[in-house]
């Protein structure tokens, strides 16, 4: 995922912004070279399901839906993830024995959701429901190779919108301490994993699953106008 980022150099006594494109990692981790070869790491705070959403959102601002599909499919994934963890936090259970027990489902898709589903009921109160379109529009693009339309993925990203707010708003209320001790420990993990000598910063991108009052049509409009900028 491209990212801008943007630097102060200073010479002497005068100082001047660069603005620079460069690459996010895995880890969320931008790193960017100024003119004067001064290497920075900006950390992004942002939950990695955000920074998907955006993703798909850039897609299809794009007219790549399938791309699109591809990463609101991930971001809602990674939502269940962040879910199971907090909850897990809740119910006392150590980082390290989270950590063992997510090894034997990070690489499938259906037991996360299977183990979301169950854990959901427990912190909620009710269960989840997700709707049928969402794992069958997945499904047909990424393992049949259909073309989405984009009304199509409109829709479905819509959908996947108000499905991560709402996991992540049972979240705040229910366990909002463990939330943001989960917040907190991921951003350590970043901040530790910056090579020895290598100047960082925090930075933030938009946020939507926390945000009130919050429409997937103003978000998105707002993410058009950021581009216009």
């Amino acid at each position: 995922m491209k990212e801008a980022a943007e630097t102060l150099r200073t010479t002497g006594t005068s100082s001047s912004i660069q603005f620079l494109s460069a690459e996010m990692d895995d880890a969320g981790v931008v790193y960017v070279t100024c003119n004067n070869g001064h290497k920075t790491a900006m950390l992004h705070r942002n939950r990695k399901h955000q920074i998907l959403f955006e993703s798909g959102c850039l897609a299809l601002l794009d007219d790549y839906t399938n791309e699109a599909v591809s990463s609101f499919s991930a971001a809602l994934e990674r939502a269940y993830e962040f879910f199971i963890r907090v909850a897990y936090r809740k119910l006392g259970v150590s980082s390290s024995l989270i950590e063992s027990s997510w090894k034997q489902v990070a690489v499938q898709s259906e037991r996360q959701f299977g183990a979301f589903a169950l854990l959901y009921p427990v912190m909620a109160c009710e269960s989840f429901e997700l709707p049928q379109k969402i794992p069958e529009l997945r499904n047909k693009v990424i393992h049949r190779g259909y073309i989405a339309r984009s009304d199509e993925v409109l829709e479905y990203a819509e959908t996947v919108f108000l499905l991560i707010r709402k996991i992540v708003q049972v979240l705040s209320d229910k366990c909002s301490v463990e939330m943001w001790a989960e917040i907190n420990e991921a951003s350590e993990t970043q901040r530790m994993a910056v090579p020895t000598g290598v100047d960082w910063a925090w930075t933030l991108r938009r946020e939507f699953d926390l945000v009130q009052s919050l429409t997937f049509e103003s978000w998105l409009t707002e993410l058009k106008e950021e581009r216009r900028s």
